[in-house]
C-alpha cells in the first residue's frame, strides 16, 4: 500500500515537473520571439541621412553603402513647421495630384560607373506623412551588399525660407520590408499570453 502510494506520489511529481518544464519553454520562446520582433532588424535600414539647401539651387554628395542586397526608397523629408497650405505648396496635394514647388533631382554612381537617375517631378507624387514631418519619395534603387554607391542630389529652388524646415534626403529600406518583425512581435506576444494564462490556471488549480 506505502509502496503504491510513492508510486502515485512519484508519477504525480514527475507530470507535474514536465508541466512546469513545457510552460518555462512556452513562455520563453515567446518572450525571445517578442524581444527579436521588438529589436530587429539588426541592421541598417535607413543608409542615408543627408541635409540639403532649398533656398539656393545646390548640389549633395555622399558616398554609402548597404548592408542588405534589395531595393531602397530615395526620399525628401521636411519638418512641418509650416502651415498646411504652405507645405501643400511646397510639397504638393491630393487635389492637385502633387503640384508642388520643390524641385529636387538625384543621380546614383557605383564604380564610376553610371546606374540610374531621377527627381521627385519623374516620379510622380508619393507623398510621405509622419509624427511632426512631411515628404516625398523621389525613386527607387537597387543596391548590393559589399558596393560602394554615390549618391548626388541636386536642388532647384531658391528665394524662399525652406530650410527652416531642415529638409534632408534619406535612402532606406520600403517599411514593407520591414512587416515581418511587427509580426513576429505580435507572435511572441500572443505566446506569453497564451502559456501565462495556463500557468494561471494551473496555480488556481493547485491552490483550490
Amino acid at each position: 500500500m506505502v509502496k503504491r502510494f510513492w508510486v502515485i506520489q512519484k508519477k504525480w511529481i514527475t507530470q507535474k515537473n514536465t508541466s512546469l518544464v513545457f510552460w518555462w519553454l512556452g513562455f520563453f520562446a515567446g518572450f525571445v520571439t517578442l524581444l527579436f520582433g521588438m529589436l530587429g532588424p539588426f541592421y541598417r535600414t535607413e543608409v542615408v541621412n543627408l541635409p540639403i539647401n532649398l533656398e539656393l539651387p545646390s548640389n549633395h554628395k555622399i558616398v554609402f553603402t548597404v548592408d542588405r542586397s534589395d531595393g531602397y526608397l530615395i526620399e525628401v523629408h521636411l519638418k512641418s513647421i509650416f502651415s498646411r497650405e504652405k507645405m501643400d505648396d511646397i510639397l504638393g496635394d491630393y487635389r492637385k495630384s502633387g503640384g508642388g514647388s520643390i524641385n529636387v533631382a538625384w543621380s546614383i554612381e557605383a564604380n564610376k560607373s553610371f546606374l540610374s537617375r531621377g527627381s521627385n517631378t519623374m516620379f510622380g507624387y508619393s507623398p510621405i506623412l509622419g509624427a511632426g514631418r512631411s515628404g516625398l519619395t523621389i525613386g527607387t534603387i537597387r543596391a548590393e551588399k559589399g558596393k560602394d554607391y554615390t549618391l548626388t542630389i541636386s536642388t532647384h529652388n531658391k528665394g524662399n525660407d525652406w530650410n527652416l524646415a531642415e529638409p534632408y534626403i534619406e535612402v532606406g529600406l520600403h517599411p514593407s520590408k520591414l512587416e515581418n518583425y511587427g509580426v513576429l512581435a505580435i507572435f511572441g506576444f500572443l505566446l506569453m499570453s497564451i502559456f501565462g494564462i495556463v500557468f494561471l490556471v494551473l496555480a488556481l488549480k493547485a491552490a483550490f
